[in-house]
């Protein structure tokens, strides 16, 4: 008989040169903390290919959300998870998970399994065959490391290059060998070295299967959170801006100001604010042309010259600037920097963060007293700062939010010259 599970996949990783997949379920529309690892028929259970292949001829991707046909449940010694999978018959993918809701997942404990065995270059990395029998019900985890540098070594008795993972979590240190197949293959072709993984991070670890007396912790899913800042640098002093950067770690600024200059504060000008920013080792980009509120398409603006947010959105332009921070996130911490002190005000909020939502990525607005407010809390007050209702029984709560943005839009749109509007 086949059965159909459901499950958010968790870890898209390396067993044996075939595959592992594992995830947790989801009951009628509701995110569960039951893992589930589909198998097959090998004797360690390692899928090929064209076992996990979808209808778009690829495998499944972290965060996708899949449908799964299995015959039944094959749990053995700790690995409670496992699920056989019912041989030619097609996974297939519903949607995708948005990173923001991991948090839900992650499984509460105080270490990862049991501590204080480690191989020659990890730590905490593997437990004796004989207590994970005794004391590990469950060889699936996710949670969220406090901090994680990924480490590429080689391997002296094999030559080849290694993928680790060096992270923190509830202030014990952790080296597990990385078998997430995409991490793997974007640093196997790295230097030897340590790269700090500055995004926010979920890990997904998985006990490997006995080998000589021990299994081995493995990181067999890395889900890299995309996240954005963005900072008005209104009337501040030079120093006072970098000190704000320099408390949330921002490495670099995409300025989206139309014009990169001020006439009020001229320490922001392109010339000043650059070469300053260099001294601390932040990153300067000018992202105007693509990004700024003043738009050099006459098609952007309406019949009284006021800029149409919803048609710059639409332009070739502006798609660019917003592949460029979605690029650009993957190596930098970036703040999206304007003029205006208060997010609600500026376009980088209005415009921009909005459409960025959509690309499933974490938005926090550093704030005049070096505080952050989300995107989410930044909607809410802006409900608030237009009285809008929260409820409406002829609209959803997405569409009174995406009305106060249009609201908000029409309001702060540029109409005609000010030094310091963006």
């Amino acid at each position: 008989m086949t059965i159909y599970k459901t499950i958010v996949c968790l870890a898209t990783s390396r067993k044996r040169s075939k595959r592992c997949v594992a995830g947790k379920e989801i009951v009628k529309n509701q995110l569960t903390h039951n893992w589930i690892r589909p198998i097959s028929h090998q004797e360690m259970g390692e899928l090929s290919e064209t076992e996990i292949v979808l209808k778009n001829g690829k495998g499944p991707k972290l965060l996708d959300i899949i449908t799964i046909p299995l015959t039944q449940h094959q749990s053995h010694a700790y690995q409670t998870e496992n699920y056989l999978i019912a041989h030619h018959r097609a996974w297939r993918k519903q949607s995708s998970l948005s990173a923001t809701l991991l948090h839900h997942l992650c499984d509460d404990v105080e270490t990862i399994w049991i501590n204080g065995y480690h191989t020659t270059h990890g730590k905490n990395d593997k437990i004796p065959l004989e207590l994970v029998t005794e004391n590990i019900e469950s060889s699936l985890l996710l949670i969220k490391p406090d901090a994680l540098t990924i480490k590429v070594s080689t391997d002296n008795y094999k030559s080849h290059k290694k993928v680790r993972a060096h992270f923190t979590y509830k202030n014990q240190e952790y080296i597990f060998s990385v078998t997430d197949l995409s991490i793997e293959l974007k640093y196997e072709t790295q230097k030897n070295g340590d790269y700090p993984i500055t995004n926010k991070v979920y890990l997904c670890l998985s006990l490997s299967e006995p080998f000589k007396g021990d299994c081995y912790k493995l990181v067999a899913g890395v889900i890299l959170m995309k996240e954005i800042y963005t900072i008005g640098h209104s009337n501040h002093s030079i120093e006072k801006f970098v000190e704000l950067l320099k408390k949330h770690d921002i490495t670099a600024i995409g300025d989206v100001r139309s014009h990169p200059y001020s006439k009020y504060n001229p320490q922001f000008s392109y010339e000043a604010l650059k070469p300053e920013l260099k001294k601390h080792n932040i990153a300067y980009v000018f992202l105007g042309k693509e990004l700024g509120a003043r738009s050099d398409d006459p098609s952007c603006y309406n019949q009284e010259g006021k800029v149409q947010y919803a048609r710059m959105a639409q332009t070739e332009n502006f798609k660019k600037g917003i592949e460029r921070l979605n690029q650009g996130v993957e190596s930098y911490r970036i703040a999206m920097m304007c003029a205006e002190k208060d997010p609600l005000m500026c376009h980088r909020t209005i415009l921009i963060a909005r459409h960025l939502r959509a690309e499933d990525m974490l938005i926090q607005h550093i704030l005049e007293d070096g505080k952050l407010e989300t995107q989410t809390e930044a909607e809410q007050r802006l409900m608030d700062l237009l009285k809008q209702s929260k409820q409406d029984l002829f609209a959803t709560p997405e569409q009174l939010i995406e009305q106060a943005y249009d609201m908000q839009s029409d309001k702060i749109a540029y109409i005609e010259a000010n030094d310091e509007q963006s």
